[in-house]
């Protein structure tokens, strides 16, 4: 795979809107699709599912964006972890937008597939309702390509503000848009020793199973030399970091009539996990509202009937849109904004294969079929087959040789007993 292309960043951009005026060539917002080569791809065939973190202690730092220190005494000299996503098609797509899928719903651990009833030709049974499955192992989904961001919380920061604030319900958005500015951006000294006062402790994100994190200790300055430590040696060393932060203290009214403060380091890391495990399912590549059934489902309360987040669009009032889209803050619908909006590099068979060696990606994380246009599909029986036939058409040429050779053998073996029955008749 090429490494696709990195997308200018805003001041290039305003920049350029300065001297030529010409902003929308380098709106990170209006660049679609989000890879190079995919232009042939509606946005609403095109899906995608977080496949978890990994440790890379040899990575190239060569144009890498910086993973940031957040304030926090951070090693020079830490390995870098990268969370990896996956990109995919439905190569199936008939046109019918996002009411053609039907989603996994994770409260009822079924699929959802309400949208399909708002499908064109759903009157006469004629629309296609597909499951949006790119995160089984059986899906008909087509990978696109696999991406990693070492940067996570640029990326967690794009996800949750555009896409989060339409998946989750308002107690879980108003804890995870604060609650991911806490989480270490490197190898942290602690300031604490370990039990036996032979090593400094330090510690970093922990990619841990199924595509979780959690806060790990280590005892050297990379944060590869595992400490074990509970949930609640942790609190006892750190606090919950969740709260600790100034952007998530119960004194912070950013969280809306939600109060988190006398949450415990593990009830908060079980809020964390509940509510960011649903991104490891398969998700359209544009947000999408379950509920905005006619695309008209955002705006002040004249527009509405006050049950729905409101948001000011950029100052449009009562817009309306595509059925189902979500409509974020700055009024933005477009396809997987985190990619566009971050440094997004490919990620190579290598970081999938370390992955799945440190055992912290999903299940499945290989599901879906590659494109025929990229020459590598997924078909194990007609592998089998070709491995067969070659094999015994390798074996019947070598039987051959051997037949042939002995043939020889034995009209050698008779032409030479014959010359010796002539010379004795003679």
């Amino acid at each position: 795979m090429n490494t696709p292309p990195r997308i200018r960043n805003l001041e290039d951009a305003e920049e350029e809107q300065q001297t030529t005026g010409s902003w929308e060539q380098f709106d990170p917002y209006s660049v679609q699709p989000f890879v190079e080569g995919m232009s042939e791809y509606d946005e609403y065939q095109q899906a995608w599912r977080m496949l978890g973190f990994m440790v890379d202690c040899n990575f190239v730092d060569n144009d890498e964006e910086g993973s940031g220190s957040n304030d926090q005494d951070t090693t020079e000299d830490g390995c870098a972890r990268y969370v990896v996503w996956a990109a995919y098609v439905d190569l199936d797509y008939e046109g019918g937008g996002i009411a053609e899928y039907q989603y996994w719903d994770r409260d009822t651990q079924s699929w959802d597939d309400s949208a399909c009833a708002y499908a064109d030709g759903s009157d006469d049974g004629d629309s296609r309702c597909a499951k949006m499955d790119c995160h089984l192992d059986d899906t008909s989904f087509a990978v696109l390509g696999f991406f990693k961001h070492r940067s996570y919380d640029d990326w967690m920061e794009q996800l949750f503000k555009h896409e989060g604030m339409c998946v989750w319900s308002d107690e879980e958005y108003a804890f995870m848009k604060n609650a991911r500015k806490s989480w270490p951006q490197g190898c942290v000294d602690s300031g604490k020793m370990s039990d036996d006062g032979e090593y400094n402790l330090y510690y970093n994100i922990k990619p841990t199973t199924n595509g979780r994190i959690s806060i790990g200790f280590y005892t050297d300055t990379k944060c590869v030399e595992d400490y074990a430590v509970t949930t609640e040696q942790t609190e006892n060393m750190i606090g919950n970091f969740f709260l600790e932060s100034d952007n998530n203290s119960g004194d912070s009214n950013d969280n809306g009539d939600y109060d988190f403060s006398s949450e415990s380091l593990s009830e908060s890391m079980d809020r964390w996990n509940s509510a960011f495990a649903v991104w490891t399912t398969c998700h359209p590549c544009v947000a999408y509202d379950i509920e905005n059934t006619d695309g008209s489902g955002y705006g002040d309360d004249d527009c509405n009937d006050g049950d729905r987040r409101h948001r000011n669009l950029g100052g449009e009032a009562c817009p309306t849109g595509e059925k189902f889209e979500c409509y974020d803050d700055a009024g933005y619908t477009n396809c997987m904004k985190f990619s566009a909006k971050t440094v997004m590099k490919t990620a190579t068979f290598r970081d999938i294969a370390l992955g799945r060696t440190q055992q912290t990606l999903v299940e499945y994380p290989l599901s879906g079929f590659l494109s025929e246009a990229s020459q590598f599909t997924y078909d194990a029986m007609s592998s089998f087959a070709a491995y067969f036939w070659f094999i015994a058409v390798s074996s019947a040429f070598c039987l051959s040789l051997f037949c042939l050779f002995k043939v020889s053998r034995d009209t050698t073996t008779k032409s030479k007993g014959a010359n010796q029955e002539s010379l004795l008749t003679m």
